[in-house]
């Protein structure tokens, strides 16, 4: 499947095999994607990837995570199928694989198995839990933001916990994953030798928690929900407008005269309670009370127009509708547009940017074994009638 280059691909010429389903696996095959490789994701014939609808997301997550990649549908617990996979290893880079580690097992797929069939394979296996005491439980994204703490610190004080309102733990784990191909295909360009990466998603969650780790350990105190603000400035956090929200981030002594003078809140800028940001943070609550009464009166664009001239930190609460029709959005060029059978759809395209080009590619996420032929035909050199024959006994669709 051919999708629009939107810059030329630093990884051209390498050879992604996605084994992948649900989020990390296949977000972690985009981003090689977007960096230029040939990704080739290998599906079960008739069923493919659970996401590809989901009821209450229908196909908006698959095809977000999948677009400009080839579909194969190859049985792969069929011994036929599983040869044919083989063969596409010995002609791979790179094999991520998140399936789950009972069925990777039972289907043969494990670096030793493949690093016999190309020693210079790197394969990333991304589990829930990675080895130990849980390590044969399932694992989904709100589990792990429950279990690393990340929950404990999201929502508003004291208990109200909420998860994340996006993959969170799932996209650490994309990325932790590249990290490792990216810093293993340098390895094997300078000594040849592939690498067999793990990457938990509890680990990578726990990640995100260093911090409140070490917080922990200096003052012997378990953090509590963050609501919408921090602990350690003031005001920072979300405050009611005229007619919607901002969300303040100050942080020093000069945002703080810079916010008050731009607003005209000389008063404040005077008082003895507020005057450096050890006493802001004292008086947190009343202070963020009475700017929160101040900003009632105000109209989001007018506060974040005056505030974002005089370099105070601040941006407003967009929902999904208002971030696309924000400018900057449109100048940065990180949204891009699919053109699918099901009209024209809006995704976001990779954020790096090297050398001043962004590297992405937007075609549409493929149809199920969309590309099974072509891969079959051009890459092992199939015969019409062997891929035929091999439609006709299932282990192709």
């Amino acid at each position: 499947m051919d999708g629009d280059l939107v810059g030329k691909g630093i990884l051209d010429g390498v050879r992604v095999l996605e084994i992948g389903h649900a989020v990390a696996g296949p977000a972690a095959g985009l981003i090689l994607l977007d960096l230029g490789a040939e990704v080739i994701k290998l599906e079960k014939p008739g069923k493919g990837d659970l996401f590809r609808n989901l009821p209450g997301m229908g196909s908006s997550i698959f095809m977000a995570i999948n677009r400009g990649k080839r579909s194969v549908a190859l049985d792969l617990g069929n011994i036929e199928g599983y040869k044919l996979f083989l063969e596409l290893v010995k002609i791979s880079d790179v094999v991520i694989d998140n399936l789950d580690p009972e069925a990777s097992k039972k289907l043969g797929i494990s670096y030793d198995v493949l690093a016999r069939e190309n020693p210079k394979i790197i394969y990333c296996k991304i589990t829930g839990f990675g080895g130990g005491p849980y390590g044969e439980l399932p694992a989904y994204d709100p589990m792990l933001q429950a279990i690393s703490g990340i929950m404990s610190v999201t929502g508003i004080p004291p208990d109200k916990y909420v998860r994340s309102g996006i993959s969170l733990v799932d996209m650490a784990g994309a990325f932790n994953c590249v990290i490792g191909v990216l810093s293993a295909l340098y390895r094997r360009m300078l000594t040849g030798k592939g690498a067999y990466i793990e990457v938990s998603l509890f680990d990578s969650a726990v990640y995100y928690m260093n911090y409140w780790i070490s917080y922990y350990d200096l003052f012997k105190r378990i953090p509590e929900p963050l609501g919408s603000g921090h602990i350690f400035a003031s005001p920072y956090g979300l405050f009611r407008t005229a007619d919607g929200h901002v969300y303040l981030s100050i942080v020093s002594d000069e945002h703080w005269k810079r916010f008050c003078e731009a607003l005209g809140f000389h008063d404040l800028l005077l008082d003895p309670r507020y005057k450096t940001s050890r006493d802001r943070v004292r008086h947190k609550k009343e202070l963020e009370l009475e700017v929160e009464r101040r900003l009632n009166g105000i109209e989001t664009r007018q506060i974040f127009k005056v505030l974002r001239e005089n370099k105070v930190p601040v941006a407003p609460l967009y929902t999904i509708d208002k971030l696309l029709e924000d400018p900057h959005v449109t100048s940065r060029g990180v949204v891009g547009v699919m053109e699918c059978e099901d009209g024209s759809i809006r995704t976001a395209l990779s954020p790096l940017v090297i050398d001043g080009t962004r590297y992405s590619q937007i075609g549409c996420a493929p149809r199920l074994g969309e590309d099974t032929e072509y891969v079959l035909k051009n890459l092992l050199n199939l015969t019409d009638e062997a891929v035929s024959e091999l439609k006709r006994r299932g282990v192709i669709d």
